[in-house]
């Protein structure tokens, strides 16, 4: 008997040492797992952010040309306005 125990004491050992391994392994992979999400995370704000500076370029660049579209025709612009303003006007007012 005492071959049996001294046996299933070297199994019991080798469990524990894989069980210990495994604990390992899967910690190492948790890691790794939280380290592509922050990558993928960083990635997708720096898209974002640069997208944000594009978008913000191209509406100063329209503001400038509306900028240089009235200064350029002050006299069709003040027309337009009123004009966009009587129409508003007239749309909106008999909404009672």
């Amino acid at each position: 008997m005492n071959a049996r125990d001294d046996m299933a004491s070297k199994d019991v050992e080798a469990l524990r040492q894989e069980m210990a391994q495994l604990r390992n392994d899967f910690s190492a992979m948790t890691q790794t797992l939280k380290d592509i999400a922050g990558d993928a995370g960083s990635e997708a704000y720096a898209r974002v952010r640069e997208r944000a500076g594009q978008a913000r370029v191209q509406a100063e660049k329209a503001a400038d040309q509306v900028t240089h579209s009235i200064e350029e025709r002050p006299f069709t612009s003040v027309l337009v306005a009123f004009a966009l303003g009587l129409l508003m006007g007239v749309l909106f007012g008999r909404q009672r």
